[in-house]
């Protein structure tokens, strides 16, 4: 059982391997470049994946290299005010709770990091609409066929499958090197 489990799992990274790489290194170069302009990351998701927002937040807050330490690099899960979000919540609804982080926190440059298993999560596409008009570059996680936000998404990397809970192994793992190929760019690299 545990074996079949793992075969899904190799079969799917094979599958995606190579179709992410372009992406994987223009996501790279965006959070880079915003970085180094003093911009700052925004993540954001629902159950599981506002989980995986906030640790991907933390990485880049601490470090991911646990032997190599760096500064701190500006971020923000948009999930962890919980003042802010039952305030907005209970007033207004969810759609646009995350809509109205982004339009208030950012600025143009900054990078918004967007997860949804299912592309369609409307609080997320709300976030997204307004990311684009702010001139916020969007980095979306998603599953299935990419739902909405594939659309919305400066770049969206698209896991094709359903099952939830692989969905989101996969974008931990993308996120993790992501993140330590951006820290190797920006402070370990031999230039």
């Amino acid at each position: 059982m545990f074996s079949e489990a793992l075969e899904k799992r190799r079969y799917l990274i094979d599958k995606i391997g190579n179709d992410f790489n372009d992406d994987f290194n223009s996501a790279v170069k965006k959070i880079t470049e915003s970085i180094k302009n003093e911009g700052m990351l925004f993540f954001a998701g629902n159950g599981g994946s506002a989980a995986e927002s906030q640790h991907m937040s933390a990485e880049y807050i601490a470090t991911l290299s646990h032997h190599n330490f760096r500064p701190g690099i500006k971020s923000m899960a948009l999930t962890v005010d919980s003042s802010f979000i039952t305030a907005w919540t209970n007033d207004f609804g969810y759609k646009e709770v995350f809509k109205r982080q982004i339009e208030t926190l950012t600025k143009e440059g900054d990078i918004f990091f967007a997860y949804s298993t299912s592309g369609n999560s409307e609080n997320i596409v709300c976030a997204l609409e307004s990311a684009k008009e702010k001139k916020v570059v969007s980095l979306g996680f998603s599953g299935n066929d990419g739902g909405k936000m594939s659309e919305l998404c400066d770049i969206c990397f698209i896991v094709p499958d359903n099952n939830t809970a692989l969905i989101q192994e996969i974008h931990s793992a993308l996120g993790h090197e992501i993140c330590s190929a951006v820290e190797k760019e920006l402070f370990f690299s031999k230039s």
